[in-house]
């Protein structure tokens, strides 16, 4: 609330912001990766984090008067004049979006892997639809289990067999080997051995590349409403890369990919 009612829309700030929601308005298919550049100490992470409030039309709730109001109605004729900058982002804001805010350098296990970034993509676009987060393959198995209407058989097998709740348990996979086999087994109704075995080889089995995330990405969209998106917002990217090359061309290619593949639907803004 404070950080929404305080924010002040500068002329510069309400041209930046025109731009954006212009562009994102339009959805167009291979416009959908926005650098945003500045000095240092200019504002960058505060404007995307504000734009990560609007996109996901957040309620914010007053400390003082308990009021609640969502991120676009802040920004009204006492931030800006323009009415029909105004009506642009009610019209941004009126579909559904899934917004994926964070810092790169707190989600990355180590900048000197080549496909770093991927992995942290593929990593927070797993932990916003509840999947495992530090585990693909464990993350893939989820997103599996889902897709055959056998997840939520699955947790009650777990529960029923190890005692707790899959979620609460799940990162301990390794010592869980038993209890998962079960589960498996008995949401897809398949024998013990079958499961153990697709369980073993998961790991190895998985593989993720940046063709795959882009196809997950799709995929998932394809199962929300035809004017759903999800919009990565990731800050400190400029300091993270630094001058290596390889993780340039790493981000490039992921924004690429998505564009091709999800038709304006994903954005990636940094």
């Amino acid at each position: 609330w404070q950080e929404l009612d305080e924010y002040v829309v500068t002329k510069q700030v309400a041209e930046h912001l025109r731009k954006f929601i212009d562009v994102y308005n339009q959805g167009s298919g291979d416009r959908m990766g926005v650098w945003v550049s500045g000095f240092f100490g200019s504002g960058k992470s505060h404007f995307i984090k504000i734009i990560s409030y609007l996109l996901e039309n957040k309620q914010a709730t007053s400390p003082i008067t308990n009021e609640t109001k969502l991120a676009p109605a802040f920004f009204d004729d006492s931030k800006i004049k323009d009415a029909m900058l105004q009506a642009d982002i009610k019209r941004a804001t009126s579909g559904s979006a899934d917004v994926i805010l964070f810092n790169i350098d707190s989600k990355a296990d180590s900048k000197s892997e080549r496909d770093v970034i991927l992995q942290v993509f593929l990593r927070v676009f797993n932990e916003k639809l509840g999947y495992s987060g530090d585990a693909p393959h464990i993350a893939n198995m989820e997103r599996y289990l889902e897709s055959k209407n056998a997840y939520e058989n699955f947790k009650a097998a777990f529960k029923q067999k190890n005692g707790n709740d899959w979620l609460a348990e799940r990162d301990a996979f390794d010592l869980l080997r038993d209890d998962i086999i079960h589960a498996v087994s008995s949401a897809l109704e398949m024998s013990e051995s079958s499961a153990a075995t697709w369980f073993d080889n998961a790991r190895d089995s998985f593989k993720i590349n940046i063709d795959n995330l882009a196809k997950t990405i799709s995929e998932y969209l394809q199962t929300k409403p035809k004017d759903h998106r999800v919009v990565f917002l990731v800050d400190e990217v400029g300091q993270f890369i630094g001058d290596n090359t390889q993780l340039m061309l790493n981000l490039q290619t992921i924004t690429e990919e998505l564009g091709v593949k999800c038709k304006g639907r994903a954005w990636v803004v940094v």
